[in-house]
């Protein structure tokens, strides 16, 4: 299995995500039998996924990274800040403790389970077959982007586009995080707090104004400017992965 997904890392990630998606959804059919929320199911689903993989692959992992280079993790967090900006400037409403306690678990899980495959285990396959940084942060946010076409349907053109561009970028910055730190725990905890920050409001914002397009845009131009520069800024060529 290592040598053919070493030799074959796209094939082999694809073969991943649909295997790991049916595991999860094993669990969400448990939790139907058990009377358990669906979501709720599909999180636990997710999360015993994610630590299936992490300890099959563990070879693909580092520890005692997780302080490493904190100042070039903190950018990342710019999207956290976004959703806050964002749906508190719509006239939005953060939830109570119950919407705190559902937006913890419907967070991490998809944080946990989608570093796990798109960063941890996708990156590292792709440098084993002699991928360069730069070609593994684009491979890995492509297929990172083109997954979260399926959380977009009935949207219309220009939020369609919107939403493939955050995701790539998304991806871009998170893999240049991970292939510089070689730290799963900042790329997961930066995925969970742009996730959380989005979810423990009653409700999401039906339109957005000029203004926050433009900065929305302004944004996602940043971000992919950092994710490049923090590529090439690796003059070392310090092998993390």
């Amino acid at each position: 299995m290592y040598q053919f997904a070493e030799k074959h890392p796209i094939i082999f990630e694809l073969i991943l995500i649909v295997v790991s998606f049916l595991l999860a959804g094993i669990c969400v059919f448990a939790g139907n039998i058990l009377y358990l929320p669906a979501e709720l199911s599909s999180s636990i689903g997710r999360i015993l996924t994610g630590l299936l993989l992490l300890f099959a692959y563990r070879k693909a992992f580092r520890t005692g990274r997780t302080f490493h280079n904190l100042f070039l993790f903190l950018p990342a967090l710019a999207f956290c800040l976004w959703n806050l900006f964002y749906n508190l400037s719509s006239g939005m409403t953060i939830g109570g403790s119950s919407y705190f306690i559902e937006g913890f678990i419907t967070a991490i899980a998809p944080a946990f389970f989608e570093e796990v495959i798109f960063r941890g285990i996708f990156l590292y396959n792709l440098k084993q077959n002699g991928c360069s940084d730069l070609k593994c942060m684009l491979i890995s946010a492509l297929v990172f982007s083109a997954v979260h076409l399926t959380n977009i349907a009935g949207l219309d053109l220009v939020s369609l586009a919107l939403q493939v561009i955050y995701s790539f970028v998304i991806g871009l910055v998170l893999a240049a995080v991970y292939l510089r730190n070689g730290s799963l725990l900042q790329v997961i905890f930066a995925h969970f707090l742009t996730d959380f920050s989005n979810r423990i409001f009653i409700e999401q914002a039906s339109s957005t104004t000029t203004l926050q397009l433009i900065l929305f845009v302004l944004l996602l131009l940043a971000e992919t400017v950092y994710a490049f520069q923090l590529i090439r800024s690796n003059k070392k060529g310090e092998q993390l992965l």
